[in-house]
């Protein structure tokens, strides 16, 4: 499709009265600020404006707004840094609609999280999510059998992140020769998602061996849900991110393993890449940040509790 330049569309009524950005003013724009996810990326940034010494802006819509009613709801956002003036913009891209890509924004772009064909950006700095995926089923390996029954709770069909997951985690699945009973869509929010995920995993007949939740929200969801259920019967639950409660669910054997992604590094390397790319140094396109697995076994590991002190715990 043509390119669609983000320019003095939806703020120009406001320009006079929006302050001037600083030369070193980044402005940032995440995809939420309630998960423990999008809390820890952005210490990370906070963190790496101190050391790089950048102001930041920044505006985050409600989590997962763009996947309800409020479409293209980052666009508003990213034009209020262009009127701002900012020196460049770190966004983590929720999925565009009805707009005319790939946008071309009139100051450098680094994608943080996820990458996206909706914007012309100079680098991403994100996890290997596919490899992830496999690191995620990898887990299940030493404890399933062939024929075993698992159960994919997927997140939404736009989201690259959580696709990626979904597709590595199944890729390995069909290697061992496990079989998937249960592959669907749960959504984003934390109340609809782990309704969705009871139904989805009631409505299996017979044992399930093992489930997967490859974002935060589906991951709680699917902990509520297992925990419920008689101890004999509980799959291994295999998740991905973290929250508190999935400390003491692993301690209890509730929670098989969960698959750290380092969300205050990736924030930290998103505005190093574009405080570096100011500077004239070309950054590489992608930037990948390495993948935990924690368990029972490791978690006092000191790598492992780097990662969880990042997350806050």
């Amino acid at each position: 499709m043509r390119k669609a330049t983000v320019s003095i569309v939806l703020f120009a009524a406001l320009a006079a009265a929006l302050p001037t950005a600083t030369a070193t003013e980044v402005g940032v724009i995440l995809a939420g600020t309630v998960q423990v996810f999008w809390q820890a990326m952005s210490k990370g940034i906070k963190r790496a404006g101190q050391d790089l010494h950048v102001d930041l802006v920044m505006r985050s819509p409600a989590d997962g707004a763009a996947l309800g009613a409020q479409d293209n709801v980052q666009l508003r956002m990213i034009d209020y840094m262009v009127q701002r003036g900012v020196a460049g913009i770190v966004l983590a891209p929720e999925p565009l609609t009805g707009v005319a890509t790939p946008v071309s924004v009139a100051m450098p772009m680094v994608l943080v999280d996820r990458g996206s064909a909706d914007y012309n950006a100079i680098a991403t700095v994100a996890t290997d999510n596919l490899g992830a995926g496999r690191k995620a089923a990898l887990s299940l390996v030493p404890v399933l059998h062939k024929g075993a029954k698992v159960a994919v709770l997927r997140l939404a069909a736009n989201i690259s992140s959580t696709t990626e997951r979904e597709n590595g985690f199944l890729s390995v699945a069909r290697e061992q020769g496990w079989e998937v009973v249960v592959d669907t869509y749960v959504g984003y929010r934390f109340r609809e998602s782990e309704e969705l995920i009871a139904k989805a995993l009631t409505a299996h007949q017979g044992r399930l061996d093992a489930v997967f939740a490859p974002n935060e929200t589906t991951a709680y969801g699917a902990l509520r849900v297992v925990e419920a259920m008689p101890a004999g019967a509980r799959p291994r639950l295999v998740a991905f991110d973290w929250r508190p409660e999935f400390l003491p669910a692993l301690k209890r054997g509730v929670l098989h393993a969960a698959v750290l992604q380092d969300p205050y590094r990736m924030g930290y390397l998103a505005v190093e890449t574009l405080v570096a790319a100011k500077q004239g140094r070309t950054p590489p396109p992608r930037v990948f940040v390495d993948v935990a697995t924690v368990t029972q076994a490791n978690l006092n590991d000191a790598a492992i509790q780097a990662v969880l002190a990042s997350y806050g715990e």
